[in-house]
């Protein structure tokens, strides 16, 4: 049984940002400039261009028609497991969640830097996973409300780490005063390589989740 759906407009933002990312070694990507990484895409431990691609390549796919683990495992699971040397519990998810998530991330970006989101919904309010997943980053994170364009969010932006399963949410000055502005963000660090605001401007996106195929709401803890 097919578990993918339909590409649709819900998810142009996200396939678009994930699209401008370029597949490089590690070794690579570790040596850009932090704004420079948000167009690039890699896996640690995998070296050759040939695999980086078929893993771009099913990242897309669960991106753009909504495929789920078990076929992003079918795409690349093997050439990964061989690039690491032997199977590693619970990595390959890992790759999946991160590239999904990240791009879902920033497509909502692109969304509340539209000067129209941005002048409704001034605020931005960070959002922990609320799942066992939780990391001590994000745990210190969590709730925390503040100008959109505050300089907090230039490295305190979604997704803080991999797996991280953490949002941005855009509010409304009305919500933001109703729940508490604060005036400044915990002084915590993102992982390396994540954290980064995307300043992207775009058009309105949010994912529907009520189109989303079940295995692929399930395995992303949506």
């Amino acid at each position: 049984m097919s578990m993918a759906i339909e590409s649709d407009e819900h998810y142009r933002e996200a396939i678009a940002a994930f699209r401008k990312k370029v597949p490089m070694p590690h070794a690579q990507f570790m040596k850009l400039e932090a704004r420079e990484k948000q167009r690039a895409f890699t896996v640690a431990q995998v070296t050759r261009g040939r695999v980086l691609q078929q893993v771009w390549d099913a990242v897309d796919s669960a991106i753009t028609h909504g495929s789920d683990l078990e076929k992003f495992k079918a795409d690349c699971g093997a050439q990964l497991i061989e690039s690491w040397g032997g199977e590693k519990p619970g990595r390959i998810e890992g790759v999946f969640r991160t590239g999904v998530l990240g791009a879902y991330s920033a497509g909502r970006e692109a969304i509340n830097n539209s000067p129209a989101v941005r002048e409704a919904r001034p605020y931005a309010r960070f959002d922990d996973s609320d799942t066992d997943r939780e990391c001590e980053i994000c745990a210190d994170c969590h709730g925390v409300i503040l100008p959109a364009d505050d300089p907090w969010w230039d490295d305190h932006t979604p997704l803080m780490h991999c797996n991280c399963m953490c949002t941005k949410t855009a509010l409304s000055q009305e919500e933001a005063e109703d729940e508490g502005i604060d005036t400044h963000g915990p002084d915590v660090d993102a992982d390396e390589g994540f954290g980064t605001r995307p300043d992207e401007e775009g058009e309105d996106w949010a994912p529907d989740m009520g189109n989303m195929a079940p295995a692929l709401r399930e395995a992303l803890g949506l």
